[in-house]
């Protein structure tokens, strides 16, 4: 009816999300990619995060992310809240995953929603792809070595990211507490043509690699990489945070690179904890849509090693689901939950 004011909401399943291209890692490094320049030209809008967490001070334990965005570019004007549960035990306890994320979908216009869904694919994937995206811009075009430590859900999206945007990886050195998932991980992906080396020590994994990303369990306070096990000219993503000593990050490297530079005002990562010390100067952190956008150069000569940190903008996740959703409309996917028919304007 014209005059209906009835309100209803696309409800996608997980099932529904991947039918709509949640697993589409073009489409994934595509829309990363765009939202960290529509960072950069003042055309996203989000806040900081906030994490609860079960036990205090145990942050790589259960806890709960609750993100926001708003994208306001040519393309698109839309917002998100998502949130994103996260429990280590789940995979070894219920063979189930660790997160699970779910995210809704907000009208510009009206602020109404007008999607619910599934958001642990896309989460999974577009760190993936922020990692390779930092690459992409900031390690050496000529990286031959990637050693991943930790080789579980996150390392699948690395993998499969950095494989489309670093063409001259020869070698991949992989490390994990439980060798044989390394070997099932090398299985996975053998298919990319890469040399896998199990490593027997993370060392190995880490001091010849020219990219070096960590996707692990460890927890603020038990940080084990050295600066000696940087190696001159190369990218490390920290992706689970509390892999690299303080001394590695102030020492090993000499370029610092973050997508999203307001976490700095969080005290939950490790450069904002170094720059509120005053180890080290923030102005010496580089935003990644600053180096797209062509505004900020990032390596400077062959031996410069960066430091890069991915926080997981909602914006990028705000971005693929949209294209996610708009690609399950037209397929006719989704379930239409009714939010009300009439407001009730008490």
């Amino acid at each position: 009816m014209e005059n209906s004011k009835e309100v209803n909401v696309l409800w996608l399943s997980q099932e529904e999300c991947i039918e709509g291209g949640a697993k589409d890692m073009n489409q994934i490094l595509e829309y990363v990619e765009k939202v960290n320049l529509w960072l950069a030209e003042d055309k996203v809008v989000e806040p900081e995060l906030l994490h609860l967490l079960w036990e205090e001070g145990n942050y790589s334990g259960k806890r709960i992310g609750v993100h926001a965005a708003l994208i306001q570019s040519e393309e698109m004007k839309v917002a998100a809240v998502k949130g994103i549960p996260s429990n280590p035990l789940n995979p070894k306890e219920r063979q189930t995953p660790r997160s699970n994320g779910m995210i809704i979908l907000y009208n510009e216009d009206t602020g109404y929603p007008f999607a619910v869904m599934d958001d642990t694919i896309v989460s999974a994937l577009r760190t993936g792809a922020s990692s390779a995206l930092g690459a992409k811009y900031c390690a050496r075009p000529d990286s031959e070595i990637l050693g991943l430590v930790g080789c579980g859900v996150i390392q699948n999206a690395h993998i499969e990211a950095t494989s489309k945007v670093m063409h001259n990886i020869k070698t991949v050195r992989l490390y994990d507490v439980d060798k044989n998932r390394a070997f099932q991980f090398a299985e996975k992906w053998k298919h990319l043509g890469y040399n896998f080396e199990i490593c027997d020590t993370v060392k190995e994994a880490i001091e010849d690699s020219d990219i070096v990303y960590t996707a692990t369990n460890v927890n603020l306070g038990n940080e084990y990489i050295p600066k000696e096990w940087i190696k001159k000219g190369s990218f490390h993503s920290g992706v689970s945070m509390w892999d690299h000593k303080d001394e590695a990050i102030l020492k090993g490297f000499n370029k610092y690179v973050m997508d999203y530079k307001l976490r700095l005002k969080d005290d939950k990562y490790p450069l904002s904890e170094l720059t509120k010390s005053g180890d080290l100067d923030d102005e010496e952190i580089i935003e990644l849509g600053q180096i797209i956008k062509g505004d900020v150069p990032c390596r400077e000569n062959e031996d410069d090693a960066v430091f890069f940190v991915t926080l997981g903008i909602c914006a990028t996740d705000t971005a693929n689901s949209y294209k996610v959703y708009q690609n399950a409309q037209n397929k006719g996917l989704g379930t239409e939950v009714k939010l009300w028919s009439e407001p009730a304007m008490y």
